[in-house]
């Protein structure tokens, strides 16, 4: 049997002249041996007997009519329409091509293969499994082109713009019978497109020209300013003004001292009454009745409450919800220096602050649901107010703040419950947790832990920027 050889080339397509389609030709060269090919034609003139071919590498080639074995359909390419006829018909082509040409079997097969994946596109309407199978591939590519749907009140960037139309567009190859559905999902990207390209900019869903977008300006801050100050929170303090381990301790030692002094007075009625001994017995009575005495002063000093704090006027929290919004809002640096008075922070405080509910365990404890300051020339006073059973106490701490010609910042904190001077262990336990809770109000500002107290003054507190260390 005489040896046959095949020539196979693959090029875009490109309509010069003719019909514009690329075909399959098989061919016989006519040469002694009977050798057929298989040629990449993208079109063809007939001129008498012969026909002239224009095949895909560019090069014109003239063969008699009689040598042209079959013409054959290329497999589609991105984006061509396609019908299941279409393909159907291909196929069966290629097929009885291939049984009368044995040596482009391989050749044959594999375009029948890219056919029969391209039927597999095209499933009937008769076969409801084969149709579902294809709606599902499409609908899974078309969530891996565009997986978020076209939100119209989203501000979107050129970038992602141009991006998801691109994927769309290459979607649209993949499935080409499936345009009219990708170009209606494309529409509102072409158009977030257009009017960007425009010069427009998108507010609420709404595109605004340049000046409208200026006339608006205000409008859009004050609304984005409300909604924000209404949303943020500031972190829940502890509502613990006095835990139950201390107040225990405490009311362990009243209980003793009371015990103590009745005891005293027992010792000293027993000693006049029974032995007659006057002298002795009269040191006990006096003993218990200082003890009882100096438990009594103890207990109207803790319940009383101090002088109120000096301060006049009525605060507006408005500059610190200003603070609020320009820190965290509009993510505005941290100013050199912010003056910050006290009726406005006790203002602010009683709007703002969140307290934390008692754990199921704090039974005991008094709780708090308020602060109050007064900021004087280097110093403050603190005041919380507290309630255990439905009686209402004080706390209140000074703090005097100096410096050391080295520029050390020196503290000193003292305490009181209503009247009561308190121990230095219980003054300094209750200042920090106050402490730890004012950190954490301020940690919500991005730089809140770049400030300082730079000065106390009358009615007001200075806060400036820490002063960076050597290479920080």
């Amino acid at each position: 049997m005489i040896r046959r050889w095949v020539a196979f080339v693959l090029l875009g397509v490109l309509a010069t002249e003719g019909w514009a389609e690329i075909r399959l030709f098989i061919v016989d060269s006519g040469k002694p041996e009977g050798a057929s090919e298989l040629v990449v034609v993208e079109s063809e003139r007939n001129e008498g007997s012969k026909v002239v071919l224009q095949q895909s590498n560019g090069t014109k080639r003239e063969v008699p009519k009689e040598s042209i074995l079959a013409r054959l359909p290329s497999a589609p390419g991105p984006g061509e329409v396609l019908t299941r006829e279409a393909a159907a018909k291909a196929i069966s082509d290629l097929l009885e091509a291939k049984t009368k040409v044995p040596v482009l079997e391989k050749v044959l097969q594999e375009e029948v293969e890219k056919w029969k994946a391209c039927l597999d596109k095209l499933p009937s309407a008769e076969d409801p499994g084969a149709l579902a199978k294809a709606e599902a591939a499409f609908a899974e590519a078309f969530s891996r082109a565009m997986p978020k749907a076209h939100d119209p009140k989203n501000d979107y960037s050129m970038e992602e713009i141009r991006q998801q139309i691109k994927a769309l567009e290459a979607l649209k190859k993949e499935f080409p019978n499936r345009e009219p559905e990708i170009d209606r999902g494309m529409e509102p990207w072409r158009m977030e497109e257009t009017e960007r390209l425009a010069g427009k900019k998108k507010f609420e869903g709404r595109w605004l020209t340049p000046e409208e977008w200026e006339k608006e300006k205000g409008a859009r801050e004050k609304a984005a300013r409300e909604g924000f100050l209404k949303k943020i929170q500031l972190p829940e303090v502890s509502s613990v003004l006095i835990g139950q381990g201390i107040l225990l301790a405490g009311v362990a030692m009243a209980a003793g001292a009371l015990l103590l002094g009745v005891s005293f007075l027992f010792h000293g009625a027993m000693e006049i009454f029974k032995h007659r001994a006057w002298w002795k017995g009269a040191a006990w009575l006096v003993a218990g009745g200082l003890m009882m005495g100096l438990l009594g002063v103890a207990a109207e000093l803790g319940l009383s409450f101090p002088e109120p704090l000096a301060i006049t006027g009525n605060g507006n929290p408005a500059p610190l919800e200003e603070f609020l919004w320009q820190q965290i809002g509009n993510h505005q640096p941290f100013p050199e220096e912010i003056h910050v008075s006290d009726v406005d922070l006790n203002a602010w405080w009683q709007k703002r602050l969140r307290f934390a509910p008692l754990a199921v365990t704090e039974l005991l404890v008094v709780s708090t649901d308020g602060w109050r300051v007064q900021f004087l020339e280097g110093g403050l006073k603190l005041d919380r107010e507290g309630r255990i059973l439905g009686r209402r106490l004080l706390l209140r701490h000074e703090l005097t703040l100096s410096r050391a010609e080295k520029g050390e910042e020196i503290y000193r904190v003292e305490a009181t419950l209503g009247k009561l001077p308190l121990p230095p262990a219980l003054v300094l336990s209750t200042w920090e947790a106050w402490m730890q809770d004012l950190a954490r109000v301020g940690g919500i500002f991005p730089g809140g832990n770049k400030e300082r107290v730079g000065r106390l003054e009358k009615g007001a507190v200075v806060l400036t920027q820490k002063a960076k260390t050597q290479g920080g």
